[in-house]
């Protein structure tokens, strides 16, 4: 069945009241493009977030959404104004699926597609809320969202092992000009790579 993004998930608008000190702190800067997981946050006192994030929430950058960072923390901690906090109403929205939701191509096209500003676009979740996307029964979102992270999990093995591999070849080539450089895995094509 179709549904609007507002029907299944919420804008969490809560605050921090207290001390930030040793709480995570994520700003646009640590939300890398195309990542499903938040990797790199800071913990700094000193500065003027205070927008709470719960672990198991996402952190959509709403500004400059074309650059494609969205990521689900592992983590309670605070954040930049210019992020979304994002949360589903697990009664209809998996929060296991909601960052597959937000982390796609057609998502950020509308979210493109609704921001506004010259300089620093910005979207809105009073925008965001509109999109509308087929969400399958509670039964078959569990088979997705495990099908869907064992997909990921997989993805980030050929990450590591390509670094990995990297590496060696490095150690072992030096940077001389039998250096492999390998520039990309593609799940339909296998290895990119340049001698």
């Amino acid at each position: 069945m179709r549904v609007k993004l507002g029907d299944v998930a919420r804008e969490s608008r809560e605050t921090l009241r207290g001390s930030k000190h040793g709480l995570p702190v994520v700003g646009l800067e640590h939300l890398t493009p195309g990542e499903l997981t938040l990797k790199e946050w800071s913990v700094d006192n000193a500065n003027t977030f205070t927008k709470t994030f719960r672990k198991g929430q996402i952190l959509f950058g709403r500004r400059r959404a074309y650059l494609k960072k969205a990521a689900v923390v592992p983590f309670d901690g605070i954040c930049s104004g210019d992020i979304t906090v994002i949360e589903s109403d697990p009664d209809k929205l998996l929060p296991e699926l909601l960052p597959f939701v937000i982390q796609n191509d057609t998502f950020f096209d509308y979210a493109i597609g609704k921001s506004a500003g010259s300089l620093s676009p910005r979207v809105k979740w009073e925008h965001l809320y509109r999109f509308e996307f087929k969400l399958p029964p509670l039964v078959e979102q569990q088979k997705l969202a495990a099908l869907l992270w064992a997909a990921n999990a997989t993805r980030e093995a050929y990450r590591k092992l390509l670094a990995a591999t990297d590496e060696i070849v490095k150690s072992r080539y030096g940077g001389g000009a039998y250096r492999i450089v390998f520039t990309s895995f593609r799940a339909h094509g296998g290895l990119n790579f340049a001698i």
